[in-house]
């Protein structure tokens, strides 16, 4: 099925808030994971509307498993001038006699049911994938090399820490199935990172909630299964206590710093990237519900629990911030209303 473009205004906010590192991709020569996905669609197309409106030179390779569905869902990047489109698995593709300076690993982007029904695949796609994108990335001399890490790297935030720093030393468990996917995030981001003395200009970009057009709607997200409530006009569900504190960032602020570091990052360093508004999901679900006229009611499946510790994922952003001057500019009423407009467009 065909997915809309991007909102101008959006693709404009991208271009002006990573301005000053566009110059960085004139000539680039750019090889793209997971382009088809969310995060990497919205990466696609802002560097396209940033090579149009500065009319700079970058060509951009695109890895995708089925050319014909690339072309069906988002004709107007798969046929853009100097976008090459590879056929392959991220796990197994041949980077033929090709080079490239810039790496965008985004793949990992299994489905709903994939997650649940394969997680080893998941997590064959997510550590064997990234191993390959870095040997390819490690055979052009010099490459800049993003990886596109989680915040579920960290494993559960403690209650006593407001928001979780770069430096905090927890990680996800592999033996906890809640936390196999951030745990083999982690592994495939310390295998990126540590490309980087053997050449590599790796970083990692450690993305918390997102939220935007082309979020998914397929129970995923708990933000994406509110708005595909909202869309219906019945109740919008929680299905657990409504207690977690989450934070989420606009995906088109998401873009404009990992376009920033990738380009100006520390070789080897990882920066979280996401927002610091810290909202329950029950007070995120209020706000999606009061998008309809009149508000939709929530229904809360469960009561909490008085002495159940709350569940919190919000990053420290401090680090990107002061390297970069980046801000989450977006905030959360302005971004689900900018998605709840181009959903129903």
């Amino acid at each position: 099925m065909r997915v809309p473009e991007l909102p101008r205004a959006d693709l404009d906010h991208v271009l002006h808030h990573a301005e000053p590192i566009w110059p960085d991709y004139r000539g680039a020569r750019i090889f793209v994971s997971g382009a088809t996905g969310f995060v990497g669609s919205w990466m696609l197309e802002s560097l396209l509307h940033a090579r149009r409106t500065f009319a700079f030179a970058a060509d951009v390779t695109v890895l995708v498993r089925d050319a014909s569905a690339f072309a069906a869902r988002l004709p107007h990047l798969a046929t853009a001038p100097g976008v090459h489109t590879q056929v392959g698995d991220v796990r197994t593709f041949d980077l033929s006699a090709r080079t490239y300076t810039h790496f965008v690993h985004c793949a990992s982007a299994a489905t709903a049911q994939m997650n649940i029904e394969q997680p080893d695949a998941v997590v064959d796609l997510i550590e064997r994938g990234t191993r390959r994108m870095v040997d390819a990335a490690g055979s052009c001399t010099g490459a800049r090399f993003l990886q596109l890490s989680s915040g579920s790297v960290y494993g559960p935030q403690p209650p006593s820490l407001p928001r979780m720093p770069e430096s905090h030393d927890g990680a996800a468990d592999a033996q906890d199935p809640a936390q196999r996917f951030g745990a083999s995030k982690l592994i495939a981001e310390r295998r990126a990172l540590g490309a980087a003395p053997g050449g590599v200009h790796a970083v990692a970009a450690r993305a918390f909630a997102v939220v935007g057009p082309r979020l998914p709607l397929d129970g995923q997200f708990a933000l994406g299964n509110f708005l595909a409530d909202a869309r219906a006009g019945r109740p919008i569900a929680i299905h657990g206590d409504g207690t977690p504190v989450r934070s989420w960032m606009y995906a088109a602020d998401l873009a404009a710093w990992c376009w920033t570091i990738l380009a100006r990052g520390t070789a080897g360093t990882a920066y979280n990237v996401g927002s610091e508004e810290a909202l329950s999901i029950r007070d995120a679900a209020t706000r999606v519900a009061a998008l309809r006229r009149p508000p939709l009611a929530v229904d809360c499946r469960r009561s909490p629990s008085a002495d159940a510790p709350v569940s919190r994922l919000v990053p420290d952003t401090n680090r990107a911030r002061q390297a970069f001057g980046v801000d989450a500019w977006v905030p959360f009423n302005d971004a689900i209303h900018r998605t709840w407009s181009w959903l129903n467009q």
